[in-house]
């Protein structure tokens, strides 16, 4: 049973590679769900996780000249999905810090009293959302705001790198929303 199975995913993959359209489809219905599990296990976001399938599966479509050389698909698979997610995760932290020193040079930049009003009413909703965080995650956000590295978190606050991340997504997401809806 297993190894028709193994068979049948071999087909359909060499079919892909050769440019087979049904066979993608087919492919894409067996294990999407698959990958919008992985996917949900990183970033917990139903919407986000259903982008993650979509591009995953764009990725796998256009580069589907390697699919037949694949010993494990299912792997393959897992392997593509985190790598994607965790791509995610590090271009969101480089938007972060691109958007924190442009923040910075445009407060030394404008000398307006009614920006440094506004800019002083901003810091206390932001004060306020980060004050409403739950602890562990306010640690890992007051953290990397100081600068910290994600492995210098890990290290000090003794959790893996993986949950620095996320903690420091949810936080980002919750002070974003936060933000949005005292403004």
């Amino acid at each position: 049973m297993q190894d028709s199975f193994i068979q049948e995913e071999r087909e359909l993959l060499q079919q892909i590679g050769e440019g087979s359209q049904s066979a993608f489809t087919l492919v894409f219905n067996i294990y999407s769900k698959q990958v919008f599990d992985v996917a949900m296990l990183y970033l917990k976001d139903d919407l986000a996780a259903r982008e993650v399938v979509q591009e995953v599966f764009l990725k796998i479509w256009l580069k589907r000249e390697v699919l037949p050389e694949i010993k494990d698909f299912s792997d393959y698979l897992f392997i593509l999905t985190r790598n994607h997610v965790f791509d995610g995760f590090k271009k969101q932290a480089v938007r972060m810090k691109a958007y924190e020193q442009l923040y910075h040079q445009q407060v030394a930049i404008v000398n307006d009293t009614d920006y440094r009003v506004k800019d002083r009413e901003y810091a206390v909703i932001v004060e306020k959302a980060i004050a409403a965080l739950p602890p562990e995650r306010k640690k890992v956000y007051i953290a990397r705001k100081e600068g910290f590295s994600n492995e210098e978190i890990s290290n000090k606050f003794n959790i893996s790198i993986h949950t620095v991340k996320k903690q420091m997504q949810i936080a980002v997401q919750t002070v974003r929303n936060f933000v949005r809806k005292s403004i």
